[in-house]
């Protein structure tokens, strides 16, 4: 049981490292800061995108697809997932493939959509390489002959040139770069890696959020891991940070990839990064173990701060010692709020099809990629082909949302970033609670 819960976890720091980029390493130095007076979280619907505007017909992957009635016949579509269920370091996106199929097994239940069920495939495992990842995505198609891949939950992109030459659509959780600024791929909360010169002030919101709504003079410190990437999420956090007035007294990236083995560094700078005193708050944008292991070493240190990480809410690390008192942010509602109707559907649904299924961020992931699939199925109508989808979706008034529970997208605008939409939890007495629902910020235009 540890060991899923570190690979679940893992995963779920990378996912949010990707979530929270923003735009390209050559930013300049003046793109940083973008201060909006007066924000406050605001509806998971009709956020404000700044004036951004997307155009499909720029995208990549654009134009008719050569087979567009691959995988569709009159009574059932074919679908396959992509994710990296295995690892050489043991970090997986595994649950998601199993959300998907909870929500199909509904949906088939129900009698599909427009007389057609869906017809899973099975799981393709990238086991996180990327050779494999392409290898298995021409499979699926090639093999497979699928008509779309939902989910598609993997770090690795190699599989876009493969889609893109075959115009095969991808739904998922938008953790990696291939989800974006093409025609194809559609992460049921955007593309998670802004393009250049957007931001937002989802992150800004939850720190204002942690202190209830009022962030003023107060300073936070950012850890991240020493890679491109993670350097790349720890810049647009300060940014969504700072837009709300809050400042950033550190910001680095002193973790190895490898892991956190000494952490006696990190807290001396971290227990005087505020001109000799620690931060009011502390982000911590790494994997489980180190997570962990930087917390426990805080508090041994007698940090009284707040602290933040984006690993911790998973109803299996309710009684984690080392994790009480912390912060999470999630970009959807948390499942545990079954109040709202859709989250009460989603667990019974999990009860039904996959009881032993924990609601892990995963596999809610998956859960709710598979209803927007089938949300884009709906819509389209009965005459389904690849090109009739994709038009669709991209088409300018393509909208997915549920209420109260999954923030909005806009197609083709959200190839460009993701909804600036969070919750907020916080693991207190062994139990989650929830600090701020799903709400919403606003894209934000760099200067």
């Amino acid at each position: 049981m540890r060991r899923s819960r570190l690979v679940v976890l893992s995963v779920a720091a990378l996912a949010l490292v990707g979530a929270c980029s923003s735009g390209g390493e050559d930013d300049a130095p003046d793109q940083r800061v973008v201060e909006v007076a007066g924000l406050t979280p605001g509806p998971s619907t009709g956020w404000s995108a700044d004036g951004v505007t997307v155009d499909a017909a720029s995208l990549e992957c654009a134009g008719p697809a050569a087979d567009p009635t691959r995988g569709v016949t009159d009574t059932e579509i074919k679908v396959g997932g992509l994710v990296n269920l295995t690892s050489p370091n043991g970090s997986t996106m595994a649950g998601a493939e199993i959300g998907a199929q909870v929500r199909f097994d509904r949906a088939n239940d129900e009698g599909g959509v427009h007389g057609r069920t869906i017809n899973y495939a099975g799981t393709f495992d990238d086991g996180n390489d990327p050779a494999r990842n392409g290898q298995q995505a021409r499979a699926m198609v090639e093999q497979e002959k699928v008509f779309a891949a939902v989910p598609l939950n993997a770090s690795q992109s190699a599989y876009k040139d493969v889609f893109c030459a075959q115009k095969v659509p991808f739904f998922g959780w938008g953790t990696n770069p291939g989800y974006c600024e093409n025609t194809i791929g559609f992460g049921f909360t955007g593309c998670l890696f802004p393009r250049d010169g957007v931001s937002s002030t989802t992150y800004g919101l939850m720190v204002q959020s942690m202190f209830d709504g009022n962030g003023e003079g107060k300073t936070v410190a950012l850890v991240g891991m020493d890679n491109d990437a993670a350097r790349e999420g720890l810049l647009g956090i300060s940014r969504q940070i700072t837009t709300v007035d809050i400042d950033v007294v550190y910001e680095k990236n002193p973790v190895p990839v490898t892991g956190l083995t000494d952490t006696t560094a990190i807290v001396n700078d971290l227990m005087t990064a505020d001109k000799g005193a620690p931060a009011d708050a502390v982000l911590m944008i790494l994997d489980f173990p180190s997570t962990t292991k930087l917390t426990e070493a805080l508090t041994a240190a007698g940090y009284q701060g707040k602290t933040h990480n984006a690993v911790a809410y998973d109803p299996r690390l309710a009684g984690f010692q080392a994790l009480q008192g912390v912060y999470t942010t999630v970009q959807w509602q948390p499942g545990i709020d079954t109040d709202v109707p859709a989250i009460a559907q989603m667990t019974a649904d999990f009860q039904k099809y996959a009881p032993e299924q924990t609601l892990s961020l995963l596999a809610m992931a998956g859960y709710w990629t598979a209803d927007m699939f089938l949300d884009a199925l709906d819509k389209t109508g009965p005459d389904l082909t690849v090109d009739n989808l994709l038009n669709t979706l991209n088409g300018g008034d393509y909208t997915y949302s549920v209420a109260d529970a999954v923030p909005e997208t806009r197609w083709p605008l959200n190839h460009a970033s993701s909804s600036p939409c969070a919750s907020l939890v916080q693991l207190v007495d062994q139990n989650f609670r929830i600090v701020q629902d799903l709400s919403c910020g606003a894209w934000v235009k760099l200067n």
